[in-house]
């Protein structure tokens, strides 16, 4: 009877240990690294936006790439100057396909801090400086 009695008490305390073991793997999958840059992102700062300097970089990586509004490129318009994309500014297609439908680029791979820029550089009359 006492071999029986010891039998389930070491049984027992395998279960216990399997389930205590069990949670802490849940905690352990549970837990995950995060991008720094999600967990404290950046402010944007929207103060003082050129063309040169906080847009033109935005559009040569985003949207003035080979194949697309380039030279040759498939899209609608020529975006490697200012007079190229400012045509598409004025009647309202980079707003609409940038800020609204949010289509373009296509890749999606815009951040929301170049959204911000983008935003308040068209709400500033999209000035070539």
């Amino acid at each position: 009877m006492a071999n029986r009695r010891s039998a389930q008490q070491l049984m027992d305390m395998k279960k216990l240990w399997f389930g205590i073991g069990i949670v802490a793997l849940g905690f352990l999958i549970g837990c995950k690294y995060d991008k720094e840059d999600e967990l404290y992102p950046v402010l944007c700062d929207q103060s003082d936006i050129t063309f040169s300097r906080d847009i033109e970089p935005i559009i040569a990586s985003k949207c003035a790439v080979p194949g697309c509004h380039v030279t040759g490129g498939t899209a609608n318009g020529n975006f490697e100057d200012y007079l190229g994309l400012n045509a598409k500014v004025g009647n309202g297609s980079v707003r609409s396909r940038v800020l609204e439908s949010r289509d373009m680029p296509p890749s999606g791979s815009i951040t929301p801090c170049e959204l911000e820029t983008i935003q308040s550089w068209l709400d500033a009359g999209a000035p070539n400086n």
